[in-house]
């Protein structure tokens, strides 16, 4: 028996608190479970555009340049994330809306500190504790771990290795941080641009990525769970930027900036060691209005509505083609939370986030350089996991007031969900897709919002028998249809591909596909986990662990095809796979 979410029903509805730029925990559970769109592209498009059908989220990349060479090429993207922009003061991107895609480590810290993690953490890596009008701030409130970002990879979590015994890029030097991918982090001693030690990270390709370059981005502030006074901390996000990449032959790009460590960033010039330059130049307001190779310059174009605000609405090539944008309302959306205005007013429970006093939704429309028109509607979502220990800071006895409990293990979030896509154009045959989601959301059985015994962050179920899942159904153009099917049980299962079932509708299944995985259970291959994100409040665990799939098995017009890993090496890589195909008896009436 599970407990589920409890939403409250609200007879009177006070007035919403008007903090400009102020967040209370709950107001960002999607930060700590939420997988990033940037993580894993699962679906992608001529217009860049990114699904994640786990979590519905839907982002945006494209690359406008793209100079080989000798070498490493060098690239210039541009990323769009559409999710919620409440409280966010205004648009300090380099492209406004848009980011550039370029290799850093992330953060979000104490406006006071800066970044905080040090290298050489001595044990712990995470921030500090701090206390602001005698409320007591710690580093899992305000922080939701570190990431490695890299054009075209996507995002990884950092972790604190634990173990001795993996394999590391030399026996010379401490690596004291790394990713899931093996991705190993050894240490500088000073950045350039701020004081403080800095970061090496070592991919198993070999290539190097030098971060010691600093940058700075607004963040909303973070308020304390109480509702009798509140009590905010301020916060930036801040980001390591990559000043040299070379690969192991030695080839070789240098990124020069000019920014301070408390602005945005400021990308001047990309230099190869065979020759190639890219060069920058940034409008009145600091966003990039040109990017040369030499003989070739695309320019940007932006709508400011106001001081705060801006959009990139035209990306002009050298061929005389353009990319038009219309995409403001959906990089700004905003959820707003009814936030009370004392202890009667039940607005929320331990794992819920609250109620929205809107139905935030919009549409992102593009017409690519070819004339191909693209338009993409989002809404939100509740989204989230099953199982989860319900462990409740701020629960007090013998009289709870649950608008200042806060789930120590974030239960659900709020989240922008791609709803339907649409594709038309000269020469195109119009399509669209329509996006639905479910899933299951739950409590785990026997826990409550005490912890009397034990370790409440322990996951109480370990079996598929219990386990719950997250689905996504696509209804695509001509009369296509799928259903994706995501474990989503507490430190198990989630975010996981289960099975993909393929079709004309849910009655009429022409192909079904399973995936089984080894799940890191007690006594297993991959039992000791690979690190520590230092974040206990996130869903880290499908970094720390390896999950390697075991299996594969499609079932298409009464055949199975099965495909299996039946050993692996210490990476997780497979050494030896088995397939087979079979006709399977036919159904019993």
């Amino acid at each position: 028996m599970f407990f589920r979410i409890l939403v409250f029903v609200v007879f009177s509805v006070p007035a919403l608190a008007a903090a400009q730029g102020m967040r209370y925990p709950w107001e960002e559970y999607d930060k700590l479970i939420k997988r990033h769109t940037e993580v894993s592209a699962m679906s992608s498009g001529v217009f860049g555009e990114s699904l994640d059908f786990y979590t519905g989220g839907i982002g945006f990349s494209v690359t406008d340049i793209s100079l080989p060479g000798n070498g490493l090429p060098i690239n210039v993207s541009r990323s769009l994330s559409v999710a919620n922009r409440a409280d966010y003061r205004f648009d300090d991107l380099p492209m406004a809306d848009w980011n550039m895609d370029l290799p850093r480590l992330s953060g979000t810290f104490l406006a006071t500190t800066g970044w905080a993690s040090p290298c050489n953490h001595q044990g712990f890596g995470g921030p500090p504790v701090v206390t602001v009008g005698g409320r007591r701030f710690s580093h899992t409130d305000y922080w939701q771990g570190n990431r490695m970002v890299l054009p075209g990879q996507g995002s990884q979590e950092m972790m604190i290795a634990e173990s001795n015994n993996l394999p590391r890029p030399s026996q010379n030097a401490p690596y004291p941080w790394l990713t899931q991918d093996f991705t190993w982090f050894s240490c500088l001693a000073s950045r350039i641009n701020e004081v403080g030690d800095a970061f090496v990270g070592h991919l198993p390709d070999g290539t190097r990525y030098t971060f010691n370059w600093v940058a700075a981005f607004n963040e909303p502030d973070l308020a304390s769970p109480s509702q009798v006074s509140v009590v905010t901390v301020a916060r930036r996000r801040v980001e390591l930027y990559a000043t040299r990449v070379e690969d192991r032959f030695g080839n070789w790009l240098a990124y020069r900036y000019s920014n301070s460590p408390t602005s945005p960033i400021r990308l001047e010039e990309i230099t190869s060691g065979d020759g190639r330059v890219v060069r920058f130049t940034y409008n009145a307001r600091g966003h990039v209005e040109s990017i040369s190779t030499g003989a070739r310059t695309w320019r940007y174009r932006y709508a400011y509505p106001d001081q705060y605000r801006g959009s990139l609405v035209a990306v002009e090539l050298p061929d005389g083609s353009s990319w038009a944008i219309d995409a403001s309302a959906a990089s700004h959306i905003e959820f707003q939370y009814e936030r009370s205005t004392g202890t009667g007013d039940i607005l929320r429970s331990c794992g819920y986030p609250g109620l929205l006093v809107n139905e935030p939704g919009a549409i992102a429309r593009f017409v690519h350089p070819s004339g191909a028109v693209g338009e993409f509607t989002v809404g939100y979502g509740l989204r989230g996991r099953s199982n989860v220990p319900m462990v409740c800071n701020g629960y007090t006895r013998p009289y709870n007031d649950p608008n200042d409990d806060v789930a120590r293990y974030p239960l659900a979030y709020h989240g922008v969900v791609l709803r339907k896509k649409r594709i038309s154009g000269p020469g195109v045959n119009p399509a669209e897709w329509n996006y639905s989601y479910g899933g299951s959301i739950s409590f785990a059985e026997g826990t409550g919002p005490v912890c009397t015994s034990g370790d409440c962050s322990l996951p109480r179920c370990l079996e598929d028998a219990c386990s719950g899942t997250s689905i996504t159904t696509v209804a695509g153009p001509g009369n296509t249809w799928e259903r994706h099917t995501y474990g989503n049980s507490y430190r198990y299962n989630e975010g996981k591909l289960l099975k993909v079932e393929q079709g004309r509708s849910p009655d009429s299944i022409l192909q079904t596909t399973v995936y089984q995985y080894l799940w890191p259970l007690p006594g297993t291959q991959f039992a000791t986990r690979l690190g520590n994100t230092q974040q206990p409040r996130s869903a880290g665990y499908t970094a720390e662990y390896l999950r390697p799939l075991v299996s594969t098995r499609i079932v298409r017009n009464g055949v199975l095809h099965s495909s299996s890993n039946t050993a692996f090496d210490g990476f997780g890589r497979p050494l030896s796979t088995v397939s087979e195909s079979a006709t399977l008896p036919p159904a019993q009436p």
